[in-house]
């Protein structure tokens, strides 16, 4: 018996999460609550078949798993057929099936595909037909001839891409690595002893993600170059570029005994290793680092000036970021950039900052050459994100965590900076890669991980980008497990949306953690998740911080008169209005949107207390130190480094709408203003 996409799909998640409700699964599969019933049905019908208990219910709502279900699909099991009991949904068995033409030595029959998965004859033709239709996206085919059966037919560039991209995508199943045993008959470990040697060779530490698919990659490669699958001599790849890269002379460690292979496979053996993702390394001083840390550097400042967010730490941001980018550089210069890794829904939370983001990107584009592919961006925007949350806390008395990730440095610091704002009541460790986290674990109590670890300690499986949702149900989940005491167990997310529509909260999860330690009732249901607050100009900018003058005398006295609302209603100090003042007098100021708008703002500790705008418009024009001529002067207090990007982003939007900033400075008062500015 075989299980449908979306029953597999729901046994893995209830597997992975058995504290998850069914609303959740509901929210998360997008299904209704009879679809999801369905499928438990099927689930069940096929535990039956491994004579295990079926999933049930508890009066309250709670999934019932048993425990025999969770050591049938334990990572520790020993029988010599356990990946037998995972079972591959339709697109998996088609990248199973690819991998298995990728790496076949000898001709590969129907019958060898439906004894290999499992399947019957229509399954496997089918299966063809799933695997034919996702190599399309390379420009492949899959063909079939007596002489040497099924075989992927193309570019062997595009072969390459998809390899690499397989690969992985198999190594992310569950035991992944069998596939390569049972189907190739593969084994890595000479292999993965040349990489860790490549490691140390170049002082580098890789991914745990890249230390594991590394080896295989490399394997299937000669692999393909023993059949006689040769890149053509001229695959776009700059030899002269390459050849002098300390990697370059590493990859001669991957060859085997007196292997020969042609210059342009020793080329793409090296770029393996270029944009292989490391978790640290001695960043190379060499001309084309320093321009791409130029190019960084030219971004940040440009973003920083289209977020108006002042970046603390910029230089350490700055290395990291380039630790990240110096494989990205490579990935996208010679588009082995494989599908985007970051879903839009993934960053829908930091989507004004996304924005941001892609318009700053303008460097690194015309340092590569290239048009950055969508993933990328994201993967800055989740970096900006990871960094900008705020950090500080009291370390006494508080329960260790440790953040075991297998993805990139960057990736771990987002998901560690996260868990932070979720668990300000924890103390965060460094994060650590699985095998620092095997040799050298540090004293902990609670563990995150991407992936299933052993550990006494209290474990929890994470995603690396959690959506708000999946954030709610963690922390949930952990504190009703790990600290009972503190859980809020009221409609508390219904209290912090009440007081959102009422007041401007500068710190959400730490409202959260207060409240939840406050209020002790027990409640049974969850409420239904509120979505969350989006600030907008209307509510940065309210109708009593406008002022309508006919003229000032300075633009001094004009920064000084627009800040008046903010410093009587104590959104700033004194000293800030100061602070734009002297910022502002000097010829190279950036605080000008379209024509006619100054925005003159600093960094929130030269004196802001909360978020807001303010806005003077002059009907009469006042020149500022750069001679540039303005009739709005908007200062903006900015508390927060996230909330304002949508107020900012529509600001900009009405700046540079000559039609409504000619309306605007016709407005007879104060009213007419605000309207014309929210677009009644």
């Amino acid at each position: 018996m075989f299980l449908d996409d979306r029953s597999v799909n729901l046994l893995n998640e209830l597997i992975r999460t058995p504290q998850i409700k069914n609303k959740e699964l509901e929210d998360k599969f997008n299904l209704s609550r009879r679809q999801v019933g369905y499928s438990i049905e099927k689930i069940n019908q096929w535990l039956q078949t491994k004579n295990l208990l079926p999933i049930t219910k508890s009066r309250n709502g709670n999934f019932i798993i048993d425990k025999n279900i969770f050591e049938h699909f334990s990572e520790g099991r020993t029988t010599t057929d356990h990946i037998e009991t995972y079972i591959p949904t339709e697109k998996e068995r088609a990248l199973l099936l690819i991998l298995y033409l990728l790496g076949k030595k000898e001709e590969i029959s129907l019958f060898h595909i439906i004894d290999l998965l499992h399947v019957s004859k229509n399954t496997g033709i089918s299966d063809i037909k799933e695997a034919t239709e996702f190599i399309k996206n390379y420009g492949l085919t899959i063909s079939y001839s007596r002489a040497d059966g099924y075989d992927i037919i193309g570019d062997e560039f595009q072969i390459r891409k998809l390899l690499i991209e397989v690969v992985k995508s198999v190594l992310n199943f569950f035991n992944g690595y069998k596939y390569f045993e049972k189907f190739l008959q593969l084994t890595i470990a000479l292999m993965k002893e040349k990489v860790k040697s490549i490691e140390a060779s170049l002082n580098i530490h890789l991914t745990d993600e890249s230390y594991e698919s590394l080896p295989y990659i490399i394997e299937l490669i000669f692999i393909r170059i023993e059949q006689g699958h040769f890149l053509n001599a001229d695959f776009h790849i700059s030899v002269d570029e390459l050849a002098d890269t300390e990697e370059y002379l590493a990859s001669k460690l991957l060859l085997k005994e007196n292997m020969e292979i042609p210059i342009t496979e020793r080329i793409w053996l090296t770029l393996q290793l270029l944009t292989s993702n490391v978790r640290a390394a001695d960043i190379l001083t060499d001309e084309r680092i320093q321009e791409l840390k130029h190019a960084i550097s030219k971004m940040l400042h440009l973003f920083e000036k289209k977020s108006c967010i002042f970046i603390v730490d910029k230089e350490e941001i700055l290395n990291k970021l380039l630790l990240h980018m110096r494989p990205a550089y490579y990935r996208i210069k010679y588009h082995l950039t494989l599908k985007d890794q970051y879903s839009m829904k993934m960053i829908e939370e930091y989507i004004d900052l996304h924005e941001m983001a892609a318009a700053s990107i303008g460097p690194l584009e015309e340092l590569i050459g290239e048009t950055f592919p969508a993933g990328e961006i994201a993967f800055i925007t989740m970096f900006l994100a990871g960094q900008l949350i705020k950090q500080g806390e009291d370390l006494h008395k508080k329960k260790r965590a440790v953040v075991v990730c297998t993805n990139g440095l960057t990736i771990s610091k987002i998901m560690q900076q996260t868990l932070k704002e979720l668990f300000p009541e924890f103390y965060f460790a460094e994060s650590l890669s699985l095998r620092q986290f095997q040799t050298d674990p540090l004293e902990h109590d609670i563990v995150f991980s991407t992936i299933p670890i052993q550990s006494e300690k209290p474990h929890y499986l994470i995603n690396p980008l959690m959506t708000i949702s999946e954030k709610e149900a963690l922390r949930r989940r952990v504190i009703t497990t790990v600290d009972k005491d503190s859980y809020a167990t009221i409609n508390i997310s219904r209290l912090i949306a009440t007081i959102k529509e009422n007041a401007i909260v500068t710190d959400e999860m730490a409202l959260l953690t207060s409240l939840s330690k406050l209020f002790q009732a027990g409640q049974k249901k969850e409420p239904k998740e509120p979505k969350p607050v989006i600030y907008g100009l209307k509510q940065f900018l309210p109708r009593e911080f406008i002022q309508i003058r006919d003229r000032v005398d300075t633009w001094q006295e004009a920064i000084a008169i627009a800040c008046e609302p903010l410093l009587t209603s104590k959104i700033i100090k004194p000293d800030y209005v100061t602070t734009l003042v002297e910022e502002n007098n000097h010829q190279h100021v950036y605080s000008f949107i379209g024509r006619q708008m100054a925005i003159p703002h600093a960094a929130p500790e030269k004196g802001v207390l909360a978020d807001a705008f303010a806005m003077l418009i002059l009907k009469n024009p006042v020149a500022f130190a750069n001679g540039h001529k303005v009739s709005i002067v908007t200062p903006l207090a900015i508390y927060n480094q996230n909330r304002h990007l949508k107020a900012l982003s529509q600001l900009v939007e009405l700046a540079e709408d000559d039609h409504k900033i000619s309306k605007l400075l016709d407005s007879k008062d104060v009213s007419e203003a605000w309207l014309i500015i929210n677009g009644y």
